[in-house]
């Protein structure tokens, strides 16, 4: 009986919503802005069941031509090979952003609030992934939170740090 109990606050402790992270409220995120040129993430990947591990990535940003941002990153997970990914979104009207990712199955739905951001995707293996993003009174810096769930549990989150590095 302990033991389901304890498994059933697990469940529903990973269900629970994450707080919004601090932002410059006086700020408005651009992300086609921000993500122009070079950033680099340094982050912690927390996965059910496993150690933290350190993770790195750099991304550089370029124009597509058509008012969107083509984001090619290199990511490093712990003493993984590093793995390469493309975003590519453009500005969706009034503050929303769609595009794609190599990891989504399917469209990437981006909402920009002021200072923050929402991302939202499912991956090909079926995990939902949702990130947010915060612009910082430093305008070069952005936090990120990322958490990935299937079947409504947590499965994974991971919190970065992003600077602008031009």
């Amino acid at each position: 009986m302990r033991y389901a109990l304890v498994g059933a606050a697990l469940t529903l402790a990973s269900c629970a919503p994450s707080s919004p992270l601090p932002a410059d409220p006086a700020a408005h995120l651009d992300p086609i802005t921000f993500f122009t040129g070079l950033t680099h993430g340094d982050a912690i990947l927390r996965k059910a069941f496993s150690s933290a591990i350190r993770v790195r990535v750099d991304s550089v940003g370029r124009a597509d031509g058509h008012g969107g941002l083509i984001l090619d990153q290199a990511i490093s997970e712990g003493t993984k090979q590093p793995r390469q990914r493309r975003w590519l979104f453009r500005a969706d009207g009034h503050g929303s952003y769609r595009g794609s990712l190599t990891d989504a199955d399917g469209p990437v739905e981006f909402v920009v609030t002021g200072p923050r951001a929402t991302i939202r995707y499912r991956m090909k293996n079926g995990m939902e992934v949702e990130q947010q993003l915060a612009l910082q009174r430093d305008p070069r810096l952005v936090l990120n939170h990322l958490t990935v769930t299937k079947f409504g549990l947590r499965l994974a989150s991971l919190d970065e740090q992003i600077r602008k590095r031009d």
